[in-house]
């Protein structure tokens, strides 16, 4: 079988929202990633989701003011999605997105062996739930204003006809992972600061099958280029420290931890590909009482969107 190529880390994408930050797991001094030119014009929008497909969709939109390449945040915009032939436009869904912001951050591990969580600025996207009724090239366009300035910006993107990943309804992959009790240390599995061990008890599969709701999250906070895997992980955190009692919480790191601590790059876990079909991290999944997925959330997510998908899965049955 072929060696598995590293997931995309939404390297376009999160990459150009984080303000050309260094990588999560760059070194201490502070080296900058440059950033590719952007097109002419204002704005650059940049679709996010990587993962669309017929049906119900978290479709996410970055802008970047070009003039200084930073993110455009807490713009009221409205997205009008459609797709287009010679000079004809199908018009599909209109819907307002949603704000959302977040700060960025990373784990660092200094020669010593200590650990420091560092913050790294303000990032944000523009979420909509939408619903796309075929495949092929669909375009959106994203109008609106910020600080009192209009806005306006059109991206294309492919819609599948079937996701990549496990889709909403679907039964959870019944995936067996390396948990606490096959390492001598958690830091073989966890790069979070701190580690919160539970998050590590159950395999996948076991989690799923419990008869209890389950959080999944995908995440390297040390190795995360975009920034965004550590704020994610956080919020997921969070939500165990409130429901734990209720539901399973599960944090995977996508990457063989061994290969990337000795600088041999970013090889995801085999079954990470095969098993969820995942291209880019972070993700979070929600699985319900049955083991169904009930929600799949890409890239930036805040507190609100997972405890307003998590609170249903709580409720007694019947």
């Amino acid at each position: 079988m072929a060696r598995p190529t590293p997931l995309r880390l939404l390297a376009a994408v999160l990459f150009a929202l984080a303000l050309l930050a260094a990588a999560c797991g760059g070194s201490s001094s502070g080296d900058k990633e440059v950033l590719t030119p952007v097109p002419t014009g204002q704005l650059l929008p940049v679709v996010v989701s990587s993962d669309l497909a017929v049906g119900q969709n978290r479709f996410l939109l970055g802008l970047i003011n070009q003039s200084d390449n930073s993110p455009v945040l807490g713009a009221q915009l409205q997205f009008d999605f459609y797709q287009s032939s010679g000079d004809v436009n199908t018009q599909g869904p209109q819907v307002t997105a949603k704000a959302l912001q977040v700060t960025k951050s990373y784990t660092h591990t200094h020669a010593d062996g200590t650990v420091e969580t560092h913050q790294a600025g303000e990032t944000g996207a523009y979420e909509a739930q939408v619903a796309f009724d075929r495949p092929g090239t669909w375009n959106v366009h994203a109008t609106g204003t910020a600080n009192g300035a209009s806005l306006d910006a059109s991206a294309s993107f492919t819609v599948l006809d079937k996701s990549q990943s496990p889709a909403v309804g679907q039964p959870s992959p019944r995936s067996i992972q390396t948990v606490l009790k096959d390492v001598s240390d958690i830091s073989q599995i966890d790069t979070s600061f701190p580690p919160i061990p539970e998050e590590h008890d159950m395999t996948i599969a076991d989690a799923v099958t419990s008869g209890k709701p389950t959080v999944i999250v995908f995440a390297t906070p040390a190795f995360c280029t975009s920034q965004i895997c550590g704020p994610t992980k956080s919020v997921v955190d969070e939500l165990y420290k409130n429901y734990q009692a209720q539901a399973n919480f599960i944090h995977v790191e996508p990457y063989d931890l061994a290969k990337a601590r000795a600088g041999q790059g970013l090889e995801p876990l085999p079954w990470i590909v095969s098993e969820w079909g995942l291209t880019s991290e972070p993700w979070v999944f929600l699985v319900d009482k049955q083991g169904n997925i009930a929600g799949k959330f890409e890239g930036i997510v805040t507190a609100d969107e997972l405890y307003a998908a998590l609170t249903p899965l709580l409720a007694p049955a019947g």
